[in-house]
């Protein structure tokens, strides 16, 4: 029984990512296309198939493939910091990021997941939140790099905390700063609230995260953007910046900031 459960887990993967060659052959290039198709297929291969750990475990897995194509790593100056990739456009890809990363400078290099990288220019900031933008223009975007990457699709209202499921699965990623690969943990919600720090209700989950994964996404069970990481629950003398209980502005807030950038 074992064996045949693996041999399912195995197929239905491997009818995802053929599924995924598949559009990407045939997409007319628009990211928020793609990855919306791919979540939906996702569901459709797995939903019959969880009614155990193993199985979520297995669900979490697909999300993470899909979600880790929209993260990046972001560099400014002598700092660095993860980012999502927000909008594609005919001109030019949109990163939102943390904005005290942002604020060092005009300007900043991004390293997608296959490693490529791109020279980006700050498009501004929120005026209230740890919130920035910044733009790659096409001209520094290969064929490769459009391939590869996905437009994060964002969930575009806050749940009220009384209103939002609890202990529902999610993931956190981020950019790993020593290298190309991405951290990421699956945790679940503990819920939504005002936070002082933050100037703003937040999303809060329990769910590891740690230094540089500040501007990292928060996935739900479909590979839908929740927030992007803004910190962590920890103790004011810890050697390590590490976190078992992170903060993450909403996507919902995000939207609206994008909006009034771009009035």
């Amino acid at each position: 029984m074992k064996r045949l459960y693996k041999r399912l887990i195995i197929v239905a993967l491997a009818a995802i990512f053929f599924a995924e060659a598949m559009i990407l052959n045939t997409a007319s290039g628009n990211g928020f296309y793609r990855g919306t198709l791919l979540s939906g297929m996702h569901m459709g291969f797995l939903s019959h198939l969880t009614d155990n750990d193993q199985m979520e475990d297995a669900r979490m897995q697909v999300v993470y493939q899909l979600a880790r194509r929209s993260i990046v790593k972001v560099v400014v100056k002598d700092s660095a910091g993860s980012g999502i990739v927000w909008r594609i456009n005919d001109d030019s890809i949109v990163i939102v990021s943390s904005k005290h990363l942002l604020m060092k400078d005009v300007k900043a290099q991004v390293t997608f997941c296959n490693e490529e990288c791109a020279d980006a220019e700050i498009m501004g900031y929120s005026q209230q939140y740890d919130i920035g933008f910044l733009k790659i223009d096409a001209k520094f975007v290969t064929a490769k790099i459009l391939r590869d990457i996905f437009e994060a699709v964002p969930v575009d209202e806050l749940t009220e905390e009384a209103d939002m499921p609890t202990e529902q699965p999610v993931l956190q990623v981020g950019a790993d700063l020593s290298g190309n690969k991405e951290h990421f943990a699956v945790g679940t919600v503990l819920g939504v609230g005002y936070e002082p720090v933050f100037n703003t209700e937040v999303l809060k989950t329990n769910c590891y995260s740690k230094a540089g994964m500040s501007g990292g996404g928060v996935f739900d069970a479909v590979g839908r953007l929740l927030g992007m990481i803004s910190g962590g629950e920890v103790s004011e003398d810890a050697e390590i910046r590490e976190a078992e209980v992170s903060y993450s502005l909403p996507a919902a807030l995000i939207l609206e900031e994008y909006d009034n950038l771009n009035k």
